[in-house]
């Protein structure tokens, strides 16, 4: 009687322990389901926006050609997207009054400012269209960042929940591990039967619950019965799928599946911890593709994913047995390595590793008619010695990398001190040099292009000078090869070529029509966009000529491939002239005489200085001259320093000459007052002026 007694009171206690754990699963389940509809629906907003900034840029484009058509298509996409993102925005308003109140004062003003940017450009004043397409972007920024952040807010609600259900799981295996007492005292005279029932099927929702409890998602859960056990697997499995969607959204990369960057860093820093306890160094693989822009620029972006795809298919084939791939970004990815040997040998395996990495992603890759040749650069960072954080050792990898780009690509890098502090210093620079840019700090100076036969100033080449707050007047060479290595260059040149071409506007309208010549970097050729600005451009006043000139570099010709060829072709079209800078200093200049549209050449500086003390200088520039008139081709000497190097070239033939014999690079204000003081005064003058101050010391151009 008393063990009836005793095992009805034990039983009925389970009993109602286990509703009272189901009653609070339910509730659990219950806002665990409304946290993910408030998550999706701040997704889907933020997915309807992408859309309305998609096609705003595409409006803000349109709005720089004339085409009327490409503006009204604009604009209907625009409208189409924007009545899309104000339906998921209604849906919002029910999840996230707040962040819906926000974001509907900012989107009240979108259309607005569309009509009235579109108006403008309509109306034939496109300037006044710029500061309402900023406008309107910086609507759809505040959107943006609304979003961002309310999704940030429902990640914190995502932890709360979870630690909330790891509390409640605590407390469950506590009352299971007493029940588990309880009938321990009466199982010396329960059957074997009876025990056998009880504790294999508690012990395996016990080991779900740990299991869940560790952030586990491929977990073996107990099978489903007709009893109280049964309704706990059921809520362990709803538990089990809906933490695996929440992280799925929170820590995968959606094209390729893999762990994005905020997984990286978790993981990485986990490993990082163990590593102080057990001594076991932890490596980073960081590898870029190399040349991934030409594929996107070629291609287009829909095969620039296949080709990530592919390149994150060989990373699993290749990469060590149980790393850790994630995508950081872009084309970047990292491969996480622990649980190494520690050892002074420690370089040669990941030196292996890497290679095998090189070898696997080498292999061309078939693209319909085309065979793609793939490439990477992998810096390596190893925890400890290269950090001390996860933050730290993926800067250190990507330093690394860096180096292997700039070493030639399809190579391995190992981190150093020295890398880092470099690349601290670069990215500080960058960050500087985007500062700059908003708040206008580059300007364009002039150094004049002379016709020594006649005595006047024809034309000029606009240099990129940076007047920093603390630094002062800084040179290109400080800072133009951080802006190539950030990116940057883009802003850089399309402000110069902006500024040169408002100059030119500005001297035509003085009648002094000065051709401007602007560098134009491989970037630029590969970026569409150049033709856009070029096609808004206005010819000189009252003409049809282009008043600009675009030089480049034997450097950026190097990777010269048919779309580049293509885009100077465009370029030519449109009125523009192309001239090829350096000329002769590189082992392919003739021939891009013969496969690019050159319109003129510039004898580089190194030959016009040994002139004077070389015999096979002073050849070259002799037939450089010769070929150049023989294809008819405009020729200018730069880097003219003296009277002789002046009176050498103009026997020569050569009349068009620039060089700090005439001047430095000037501010177009003192620009144009050395040009008319030079013209009044003429060559004669010039030249005795130059001949009675100290010889000029050769500087930075």
């Amino acid at each position: 009687m008393t063990l009836c007694l005793g095992l009805v009171a034990v039983l009925g206690g389970a009993s109602l322990v286990i509703g009272s754990v189901m009653l609070r699963d339910q509730e659990a389940n219950a806002a665990r389901v409304q946290q993910f509809d408030r998550f999706e629906t701040i997704y889907a907003a933020q997915q309807a926006m992408s859309l309305v900034r998609r096609y705003s840029g595409q409006l803000g484009n349109a709005i720089q050609t004339p085409n009327r058509q490409q503006q009204d298509a604009a604009r209907k996409a625009q409208r189409e997207a924007k009545a899309s993102f104000d339906g998921e925005l209604l849906k919002l308003s029910g999840a996230d009054p707040i962040s819906a109140r926000l974001i509907e004062e900012a989107s009240d003003e979108i259309d607005g400012l569309s009509v009235r940017a579109l108006d403008s450009a309509t109306s034939g004043d496109p300037e006044r269209a710029a500061p309402l397409l900023l406008a309107l972007q910086q609507r759809i920024d505040l959107i943006d960042e609304t979003l961002q952040t309310a999704s940030k807010r429902e990640q914190l609600r995502t932890g709360e929940l979870q630690a909330a259900e790891h509390s409640r799981l605590k407390d469950l295996v506590r009352l299971c591990a007493a029940i588990i007492g309880g009938a321990g005292l009466l199982g010396v005279l329960m059957t074997l039967g009876i025990v056998r029932s009880v504790i294999r099927p508690l012990q395996a929702t016990t080991n779900a619950i740990r299991q869940v409890n560790a952030g586990e998602i491929d977990i073996d859960l107990p099978p489903i019965r007709p009893d109280e056990f049964g309704d706990i697997a059921v809520a362990l499995r709803q538990f089990r799928d809906q933490a695996e969607r929440l992280r799925r959204l929170a820590y995968q990369d959606p094209l390729t599946g893999l762990g994005n960057r905020a997984r990286l860093e978790e993981t990485l820093q986990r490993a990082i911890d163990r590593s102080r306890q057990t001594r076991e160094p932890v490596a980073l693989f960081y590898v870029d593709l190399d040349n991934f822009r030409a594929v996107n620029d070629k291609f287009g972006h829909k095969a620039g994913d296949r080709y990530l795809c592919e390149a994150t298919a060989r990373l699993h084939r290749f990469m060590p047995p149980g790393a850790l791939l994630c995508r950081h970004g872009g084309d970047k990815f990292t491969i996480t390595v622990d649980g190494l040997d520690a050892g002074s040998a420690l370089e040669t395996p990941l030196r292996e590793q890497a290679d095998c990495l090189l070898r696997g992603l080498a292999e061309s890759y078939p693209f319909g008619d085309h065979l793609l040749n793939m490439s990477v650069s992998i810096g390596i960072a190893v925890f400890p010695g290269d950090g001390e954080t996860a933050e730290q050792i993926i800067a250190s990898a990507d330093a690394a990398m860096f180096v292997a780009k700039k070493n030639g690509r399809n190579n391995a890098r190992f981190a150093s001190a020295q890398l880092t502090g470099t690349m601290r210093r670069q990215l500080a620079l960058a960050s500087e040099i985007r500062r700059g840019l908003e708040r206008d700090e580059f300007e364009p100076f002039y150094q004049p292009v002379v016709d020594v036969e006649k005595g006047l100033v024809v034309g000029a080449e606009a240099l990129l000078r940076w007047r920093h707050p603390e630094n002062g007047l800084m040179p290109p060479s400080e800072f133009i090869q951080v802006a190539e290595d950030s990116g940057l260059i883009n802003q850089l040149g399309e402000l110069c070529l902006i500024k040169a071409h408002e100059q030119a506007q500005i001297w035509a309208a003085k009648n002094r029509r000065l051709r401007v010549s602007v560098n134009l970097s491989v970037r630029q050729v590969h970026d569409g966009r150049i033709l856009q600005l070029l096609r808004g451009f206005s010819s000189a006043p009252g003409s049809r000529e282009r008043l600009i000139d675009f030089e480049l570099t034997e450097s950026a010709l190097l990777d010269s491939t048919e779309y580049s060829h293509t885009m100077l072709t465009e370029i030519k079209r449109l009125g523009f002239r192309i001239g090829l800078d350096d000329f002769g200093t590189g082992y392919s200049s003739f021939s891009y005489l013969q496969r690019l549209p050159i319109d003129k050449i510039k004898i580089d500086r190194q030959f016009v200085t040994s002139m004077g003390a070389s015999k096979q200088a002073l050849a070259i520039v002799s037939a450089t001259l010769t070929l150049a008139q023989n294809l008819d081709l405009g020729v200018i000497a730069e880097g003219v320093e003296n009277t002789a190097q002046m009176r050498q070239l103009r026997i020569l033939g050569c009349k068009l000459q620039q060089g700090f014999y005439f001047t430095r690079a000037l501010p177009a204000a003192d620009f144009e007052a050395w040009a008319v003081a030079f013209e009044e005064n003429g060559m004669d003058a010039h030249a005795t002026a130059v001949a009675a101050r100290e010889p000029v010391t050769v500087g930075i151009r």
